[in-house]
């Protein structure tokens, strides 16, 4: 087991962004750890699973089972091989949100019943509660486990707006933690979790201090072959409801493999209106710059961070397409957006727009290769769902054509159900985020932890 010394040197690589660390290729940091058919452990060798878990729930019952169906072959593969499978994950970001329900369908997917622990880290953050340390020896082989959800416990957060000069203080804490778990749980992590990208303990900060840590199969996958290949995307396809996804965007400019942006949603509108003051005009935003308890308020912080990446798009020959017409609220068709108003949808003539420059791009570019996050409108109002139905019916044709196409999970793979099939696109992920930060110049925090522990 390493010392707190040594934890704090990598995990303050990782929490600092370390330049030298963003700068290793995405193999490079893949490389060194293992899938899990390659570990060799003895049976009734206990095994913390880090899981996606949070799948969506209706009325107590899973809905969409995709994320757990990502992660059963690792589990049945661990029973297989006689360990314990202790899982964990987290479910939203409600700390009152319970796995109980999710255990009970992953346990009928899996056809076993799994053993469900409601409470694991003690009120301090510090340490286990007792009765999980002392039960967790009676867990026999093959027995599958699951923890409560980890967002429970404020420690699993500690990370995620930590102040740079508050970082040491955090330190022995986190610490201490991992050394109970080590001890008295387990020594060996896989993680199966492609949407765990937040500063999380259970997926950044554990593995650091562990014997052994793998990739599970889904993981493993997703990360060497389509990751990889979503990474020389070309042409990105960026919209949605959340403004902060324009961080997300800077970065994926900022690798600098882009030739073509499309752009709709509350980021076409910030880009919009950047574009529009760039050129000596202005382009009005309706309630999205006039009633600021609104979800889609975008504030003027973002309109300046707008103008700075198409400033750094000009520099870098990137073509910015962006909606020329809308769906307004009310149902109108509007090349503005009145006072009092907000855009829904794309309009008809946006639509004819993306189409041709989807098209272009696919017969202009070697090997052109797309990713495509988010959706156009308001999608699940059929009113304005049309801008996001028209173009999963151009990625089809896309594909078709011979571009590799990449889908974002999330809303993207929802309207791809909805609207098409996975078999109209080349790969759609379980998880869209992830794949965002992924996408950027900086690797995911927990792919750089497991990188940093198998170096040891």
């Amino acid at each position: 087991m390493i010392t707190e010394k040594e934890f704090a040197e990598s995990l303050k690589r990782i929490f600092a962004q370390e330049p030298e660390l963003n700068a290793l290729s995405l193999e490079e940091v893949l490389a060194p750890v293992p899938c899990i058919e390659q570990l060799s452990l003895p049976a009734g060798t206990r095994v913390l699973m880090r899981c996606d878990l949070d799948v969506p729930l209706e009325n107590g019952a899973v809905v969409d089972e995709s994320r757990l169906e990502s992660i059963a072959k690792s589990v049945k593969y661990a029973v297989a091989q006689e360990w314990t499978p202790i899982l964990f994950g987290h479910l939203g970001r409600d700390p009152q949100n319970s796995l109980k329900r999710v255990a009970e369908a992953l346990g009928k997917l899996l056809g076993t019943e799994i053993d469900f622990v409601a409470d694991w880290i003690s009120d301090s953050g510090d340490s286990l509660v007792d009765c999980f340390r002392e039960n967790v020896s009676r867990y026999g082989s093959g027995q599958v486990v699951m923890l409560e959800n980890t967002r429970k416990y404020a420690v699993e957060r500690t990370l995620w707006k930590l102040a740079p000069d508050d970082f040491d203080d955090a330190v022995g804490g986190l610490y201490n933690l991992s050394k109970d778990i080590y001890r008295n749980v387990a020594t060996v992590v896989i993680n199966e979790a492609l949407a765990a990208s937040n500063f999380d303990f259970s997926s950044v900060v554990l593995p650091l201090l562990m014997d052994k840590v793998a990739y599970g199969f889904y993981l493993n996958e997703e990360m060497t072959q389509h990751v990889k290949g979503a990474r020389e995307s070309q042409l990105v396809v960026f919209s949605g409801l959340k403004i902060d996804k324009l961080n997300d965007l800077e970065k994926v400019i900022e690798r600098g493999k882009l030739k073509m942006i499309i752009a709709a949603g509350s980021l076409a509108m910030a880009l919009k209106k950047a574009q529009a003051q760039l050129s000596g005009s202005d382009f009005g935003l309706g309630l999205a710059e006039e009633d600021s308890d609104a979800k889609f308020f975008i504030e003027e912080k973002r309109i300046e961070q707008a103008k700075r990446m198409l400033k750094e798009c000009d520099s870098l020959g990137i073509e910015v397409v962006l909606p020329v017409d809308f769906v307004l609220n009310d149902g109108e068709i509007s090349a503005s957006i009145p006072s009092g108003k907000s855009q829904m949808d794309i309009g008809p003539e946006s639509r004819k727009l993306f189409s041709e420059k989807l098209a272009e791009f696919g017969q202009t570019v070697e090997s052109a290769t797309l990713f495509y996050n988010g959706v156009f409108g308001k999608f699940e109002d059929e009113q304005f769902a049309g801008g996001t139905q028209a173009f999963i019916a151009e990625l089809g044709k896309a594909t078709e054509a011979g571009v590799r196409t990449y889908v974002g999970g999330g809303e993207g793979r929802m309207a791809l159900l909805r609207y098409g099939q996975l078999s109209d696109v080349s790969h759609c992920f379980t998880a869209g985020g992830t794949i965002l930060k992924s996408l950027g110049n900086k690797h995911i925090a927990y792919v750089k932890a497991n990188y940093l522990q198998s170096q040891r």
